[in-house]
């Protein structure tokens, strides 16, 4: 009997352990009623200029969601690559992939010819909550430990009036005698 119920706790374990590695790189950063949103954590690209290219995957809770709302009775899950501008907070969508349960590509867009211009980052949307996670692990990494700050001396000089070259020196004034 113990031997019955070390398999079973060793096999939960093993299963935990596959089950955090897929989170690794997905992250659930949101959900809204009909959706869970991921984050690629593992695609994360960093452009000059504080602008990143990432994918997010949104995953129906309800399995008949995509069917109405795509007229697709096998797409799974979509794919949708974003490129997203902290300094502005603004976005451009690059792309979008939609796949069947088996990882079959369904259907695909893809920007092409002329790039599409940045529009806002809508308040209170999944990709503001994107844009939080994003930008704020930037700027986490990009802040050095206090450990790394330098030393600087702060030296305080009080302001002195110079007289012009060609002046002469002002004369002191006269004693009261």
């Amino acid at each position: 009997m113990a031997v019955r119920i070390t398999c079973v706790v060793l096999a939960i374990l093993m299963l935990c352990g596959v089950c955090h590695g897929k989170d690794d790189r997905w992250n659930n950063f949101a959900e809204d009623g009909d959706l869970r949103y991921y984050l690629d954590q593992k695609t994360i690209v960093s452009l000059p200029d504080g602008v990143y290219l990432f994918w997010v995957k949104s995953v129906a809770k309800d399995k008949e969601y995509f069917k109405r709302e795509y007229n697709l009775n096998n797409l799974s899950y979509i794919l949708t690559n974003y490129e997203l501008d902290c300094a502005f907070s603004s976005y451009r969508i690059r792309g979008t992939i939609m796949f069947d349960k088996n990882r079959r590509e369904l259907s695909k867009s893809v920007a092409e010819g002329a790039v599409s211009p940045f529009e806002p980052v809508p308040p209170e949307s999944v990709l503001e909550l994107a844009q939080e996670e994003i930008c704020a692990a930037q700027e986490s990494a990009d802040l050095p430990d206090d450990e790394e700050l330098p030393a600087v001396p702060m030296i305080i000089t009080a302001p002195h009036a110079e007289a012009a070259p060609d002046e002469p020196a002002p004369a002191e004034p006269p004693s009261l005698q």
